[in-house]
């Protein structure tokens, strides 16, 4: 992953809430982290994600798979930069591609993927992305696969 892949970028600094008894954040916190750059990510198309858990424009995604690669630990105080792209998107999941960055050094602390599946409200059963959220997408990012249709 290369961070000039990515055109959107979200900071956060690391709590005290955060560290563990090795002084480092906690290894779980690492996907809150990515789950929060997700969520920004949605924001910049102006959708908000709604206490159903719906965002606004009526797209309900679940994580089905994420994948985690850790490479310098962040410690407390640090401001990291957690870096999101959607690399790809099938019928109806798409993967985002994460980097976390210190913001001080730039070294990369954590890399890491997440594949989200669009659900029926009703129903919760797997549905076709509509095109709006595809086209926006496809208009946002440089380099995306359009793996089924």
């Amino acid at each position: 992953m290369n961070i000039s892949d990515f055109k959107h970028s979200y900071q956060v600094r690391a709590r005290q809430y955060e560290v563990d008894s090795q002084g480092i954040v906690h290894n779980a916190v690492y996907l809150e982290y990515f789950e929060t750059g997700r969520i920004e990510y949605r924001r910049q198309f102006g959708y908000v994600l709604q206490p159903n858990g719906i965002f606004t424009d009526g797209l309900k995604v679940v994580v089905v798979n994420n994948t985690i690669n850790y490479h310098v630990p962040i410690i407390l105080d640090d401001v990291v930069n957690i870096y999101t792209r959607i690399a790809w998107i099938k019928n109806s999941s798409f993967c985002f591609h994460q980097l976390i960055e210190n913001d001080k050094n730039k070294e990369v602390n954590c890399t890491g993927s997440g594949i989200l599946v669009n659900l029926n409200p009703s129903n919760n059963t797997p549905e076709k992305l509509n095109e709006k959220f595809i086209n926006e997408i496809k208009s946002f990012e440089k380099n995306i696969e359009i793996l089924k249709r």
